[in-house]
């Protein structure tokens, strides 16, 4: 008798299946004491599509694989973790899944067919549950294919089996070969769960990746036990995405997430034409844990290409990451939009985007520098771009200029040189599903003689999936760049903001800050900004908030990273520089922090906050560049027009690089109306003029290329 006649005969006798299964396992394992950690995040895996975070591997034919789930963080009754089996690594694919969940029993479920609803042992699926309710009390998994048949079982010590589900051919049908791993999803697309894994026997995952839209990047790591001194382990190398790309270069990032008990490991990226053959880069050695990148040259224009990073451990182990896409621009006036810009950081690496963005939008030509010429642009209705043919200072006249219908792109790298600056009066997005690039906006005291308000550039209350994106923001009142209350998928990316004012009004007045972030802000994406010369709130992040903080600088300070009780945030590779600090650099609040640094060293970095083990919300693919990079690179691409910049921004990076300047804008309202001896008063840019040649098709790549012309000394316009 075969071992599934075997089974079918005891379970026709109402016996089920125990015991005598246990001692078959596939050659090939993680060792039994390694601890497997998955951080993952993601909706759900149910209905016709998936998201969550996967350690698996291709595995041809029948396979044999156990694992203990030890514990899985309670981020929702529904969170999941468990083995699961999977056609391919698309997010509406065939699968069949042992779940454990913080709120019910062990139980089984499965698509059968590409895109058709998930079912379960316990909900559509009950006529194959071998067990009573369709669940069991098991922290202990297996699954098993033989042949044609998923076979289901779980184990309250690891030896004594018992059947949960066999699901036959007609009802779910695999290929030959299969992903098989470790799943894991929080079923809280903004927030990881962190599950625990041991004694995985069966199985050597190679890879690691998010599977669907996930908003938040999960992660893999491994300890053998022995800390970190051995272990017969492979490491676990993550791909994160491609920057600054153009028609014929790129440049991929990646992290090796654990060295696998090994002491250093080669960490490099293979990438290849979609389909061809994959070239290798050079390998970096890395003796820790931590991101890198590499850039790629020689590449073909206008086309797609893969890539995925590598790691061979100085043990002899090897790991390869899921494979991520990037599409070069076209060499040949096509409307291949390339997938980077000018930068390391983008504004597609947070959790806004501006996917509405199409050929069909209305162009707005910007001819003269007035605010009634702007008003008349950002107000208009529809989706629209918002170009420039005059560079000047635009004065706004005392009160705010808001934009107040969705969809509108503004693109000041379009400007004549030196651009666009504004003045006198607040700029404010009032709308949703906006991006404004490299405009610069000096609000200045005015006449108002009100603090509260009055910030050079944000965004208002309750908006939603809003991008500011190389801007300057300065010599604010209250701030200079805030995120408004209650809103939603908003990203500061590769942001100028300095010199917020100090006593504007000669009455003892005293804001001077840098940002806020407004209660119920909900996914905000600080990345690749530069806050310089503010007394604080650099970041301040609100009750009810959530925020990515990551690749930012700041210097010259009082107080920075301000966080009240209930706010949560992922801190990632940050410089605080501060000059004249009074606290910590990060205060309070809820906060998973790595690879934040402080100059000089000695400063304290951290005061009252509550250590999270994983990051609470993180952008999809973004990948966070080493705090030891950031300076520099931001000090070359932060700011409106970067390779184009004033005299003011000049002045404010060679402080920073230099360590020097006043510590604040300190002197009151005359400050702006004299010639002051650094700043000279609200400027008076040139008003320079020239037509401006719209494509008809390709608008997002001809806007995209003039980001860079203003971004990178070397490069040309459209």
């Amino acid at each position: 008798m075969t071992d599934h006649d075997r089974r079918t005969f005891l379970r026709a006798l109402g016996l089920g299946t125990t015991g005598a299964l246990a001692s078959t396992c596939a050659a090939g394992s993680v060792a039994g004491a390694t601890t497997i950690t998955v951080e993952g995040a993601g909706y759900d895996i149910w209905s016709a599509t998936d998201e969550f975070h996967y350690y698996y591997t291709e595995v041809e034919g029948d396979f044999d694989v156990t694992v203990r789930v030890d514990s899985l963080a309670d981020t929702d009754d529904w969170a999941r973790a468990g083995l699961m089996v999977r056609q391919t690594l698309n997010d509406d694919a065939e699968h069949a899944m042992i779940r454990k969940t913080p709120g019910h029993e062990t139980s089984v479920q499965w698509r059968s067919d590409d895109g058709v609803d998930a079912q379960s042992t316990t909900s559509g699926g009950t006529d194959e549950a071998e067990v009573a309710g369709g669940t069991l009390a098991a922290d202990w998994q297996r699954l098993v294919r033989s042949g044609e048949t998923i076979e289901a079982y779980g184990s309250t010590d690891g030896s004594d089996w018992t059947l949960i589900a066999d699901i036959s051919p007609g009802e779910i049908d695999f290929a030959g070969s299969a992903y098989v791993g470790l799943a894991v999803c929080s079923h809280d697309q903004g927030t990881l769960t962190t599950a625990q894994f041991s004694n995985l026997a069966g199985l050597s995952p190679d890879s690691n990746g998010d599977i669907g839209d996930v908003e938040v990047a999960g992660s893999v790591a491994t300890d053998s036990g022995d800390g970190g001194t051995g272990g017969d382990t492979d490491p676990v190398v993550s791909t994160g995405s491609a920057s600054e790309v153009d028609t014929s270069s790129a440049t991929l990032a990646g992290s090796v997430d654990d060295l696998g008990g090994a002491a250093s490991a080669e960490a490099a990226f293979e990438y290849r034409e979609s389909g061809g053959d994959w070239t290798a880069t050079p390998g970096q050695s890395l003796s820790s844990p931590g991101s890198y990148s590499e850039p790629v040259s020689g590449l073909a224009g206008g086309t797609d290409y893969e890539f995925r990073a590598t790691a061979a451990a100085s043990d002899g182990d090897t790991a390869t990451g899921s494979t991520n896409t990037f599409t070069t621009g076209s060499d040949d006036g096509g409307d291949t939009t390339p997938s980077g810009e000018g930068s390391y950081v983008h504004y597609e690496d947070g959790f806004a985007d501006a996917s509405w963005f199409d050929d069909g939008v209305t162009v707005h030509r910007v001819t003269e520098a007035t605010r009634s010429a702007l008003e008349d642009a950002v107000q208009a209705s529809g989706p629209r771009l918002v170009v420039f043919e005059t560079s000047g200072t635009i004065d706004l006249g005392g009160d705010p200029l808001e934009v107040t219908n969705d969809r509108c792109w503004i693109a000041g790298q379009t400007a004549p040189s030196p651009g666009i600056t504004l003045t006198q009066g607040l700029f404010q997005v009032s709308a949703n599903d906006c991006v404004v690039q490299h405009v610069r906006s000096r609000v200045g005291p005015g006449d108002s003689g009100s603090i509260q308000g009055n910030d050079s550039i944000n965004s208002a209350d309750g908006t939603t999936n809003n991008i500011f994106d190389h801007c300057t923001a300065s010599w604010g009142v209250d701030e200079c760049m805030s995120v408004g209350y209650d809103t939603t998928d908003t990203t500061l990316s590769n942001c100028l903001v300095y010199e917020g004012l100090y006593d504007p009004y000669g009455d003892g007045s005293d804001h001077n800050y840098a940002t806020l972030v407004g209660d119920g802000a909900d996914n905000v994406a600080l990345l690749g900004n530069v806050w310089a010369k503010t007394r604080g709130r650099v970041p301040r992040l609100k009750s009810g908030t959530r925020s990515a903080v990551a690749n930012n600088v700041m210097y010259f300070f009082n107080e920075a990273t301000n966080m009240d009780d209930d706010t949560e945030a992922s801190i990632v590779g940050n410089v605080y520089a501060p000059q004249d600090l009074g606290d910590t650099v990060i205060e309070g609040g809820n906060a998973y922090l790595a690879d934040n640094v402080t100059d000089p060293e000695s400063t304290p970095l951290t005061g009252g906050t509550s250590e999270l083990s994983s990051r609470p919300l993180w952008p999809s693919g973004f990948s966070a560049m080493p705090a030891g990079d950031v300076e520099s690179h931001n000090l070359s691409y932060a700011g409106a027009r970067p390779a184009d910049r004033t005299s003011n921004d000049s002045r404010i990076v060679s402080e920073i690089e230099n360590r020097a300047g006043d510590p604040y804008t300190d002197s009151p309202y005359d400050y702006w109306i004299a010639d002051h001896e650094e700043v000279g008063g609200y400027p008076q840019l040139p008003e320079n003029t020239r037509s401006l040649s719209v494509p008809d098709s390709g608008l997002r790549e001809w806007v995209d290329q003039w980001a860079l012309a203003v971004e990178d000394p070397d490069a040309s316009p459209p």
